[in-house]
């Protein structure tokens, strides 16, 4: 049996194995702890669904970042589809429009410079006249046009300021071609007076051509719109480099014969365009050089012009130093 005194004594270690007494235990809840406590866990609940929620929002807003440039683009492009096709009608009358006047062009080509060249010569003599006057024929391409035209029959007149070239040519032409040849000593710097010698020398001939060797294309084409209807026809010739003592002896563009032809080719191809075109370049590389020139910037054509230009010029210098 315990005693009193070891009663005691187990009573004195009750704080040792965690036991308390009934004042010491905390006081029963009332409905206030609870519902302070239910609404602790009602915040702790939202703020936590809050969280969940925003981070449910951001990973949409990093899934809708990744896709905001295809569905912005689709958005526009549902939005534009009329002027899209707009768009796209204007493109393909443009195309159309280049692509038709690229085979214009091309087929003007052969028919100028390769079709009259399969069949027989034409004859000028009785398509224009027997007489025809060549200016600045004592070289170059005026000299090459005086031959060309020679070799078809008919006969020269040539005009130049100095009357030994001029002899000296004029009895080439008629030594190797049979033709009357006349010359007409002209310095038109001298003004308007010249022109009264020239007409007083062309007296009582059957002047079918004239061959001003000067660069008056715009004056040309204006005399061929007002002087049509009473049957002359003005052809403007603009071609570019020919290989005469203008380009440098030495110059590269010698070497290339199918770019740059010799007088004698220029003239004998540029002779079978009379009548056929008002405006060309007598010559078909070059009118191939002038579409190309035709269909690029034209800062850029005319940048490669002055470059080749002043080469063209230095060599010409150094030749002559």
């Amino acid at each position: 049996m315990w005693n009193r005194g070891a009663g005691k004594g187990c009573c004195s270690m009750e704080p040792q194995l965690g036991f308390k007494r009934r004042s010491e235990l905390p006081a029963a809840e009332g409905p206030e702890v609870r519902a302070d406590r239910g609404k602790v866990r009602e915040d702790q609940d939202q703020k936590g669904g809050d969280w969940s929620r925003g981070a449910g929002e951001a990973l949409e807003v990093a899934m809708a970042a990744v896709d905001s440039f295809y569905l912005l683009y689709r958005e526009i492009a549902r939005s534009c589809n009329c002027y899209m096709e707009a768009l796209a009608l204007v493109g393909a009358w443009y195309t159309a429009r280049k692509s038709i006047t690229v085979v214009c062009d091309f087929y003007s080509l052969i028919r100028l410079h390769f079709i009259p060249r399969l069949g027989s010569r034409a004859d000028l003599i009785k398509q224009y006249g027997r007489w025809a006057i060549v200016s600045g024929s004592t070289d170059g391409i005026g000299k090459a046009y005086a031959e060309e035209l020679a070799s078809r029959g008919l006969n020269i007149i040539l005009i130049s300021r100095n009357k030994e070239k001029l002899q000296n040519v004029a009895k080439d032409i008629a030594d190797t071609y049979r033709v009357e040849t006349d010359i007409i000593v002209a310095d038109f710097s001298r003004g308007r007076e010249i022109y009264d010698l020239i007409q007083e020398a062309l007296k009582e001939k059957d002047i079918g051509i004239l061959v001003n060797n000067a660069y008056l294309d715009h004056f040309s084409r204006a005399l061929q719109y007002e002087y049509a209807s009473k049957g002359i026809f003005v052809q403007s010739l603009i071609p570019f480099y020919v290989a005469t003592n203008t380009t440098a002896p030495r110059s590269f563009l010698r070497r290339c014969s199918w770019l740059v032809p010799s007088p004698e080719v220029y003239a004998h191809h540029a002779v079978s365009t009379l009548g056929i075109s008002k405006r060309t370049t007598g010559y078909w590389s070059h009118s191939i050089q002038f579409l190309f020139a035709q269909y690029m910037p034209e800062w850029l054509w005319v940048w490669g012009a002055n470059v080749l230009n002043r080469a063209l010029r230095k060599e010409a210098s150094s030749c002559t130093a």
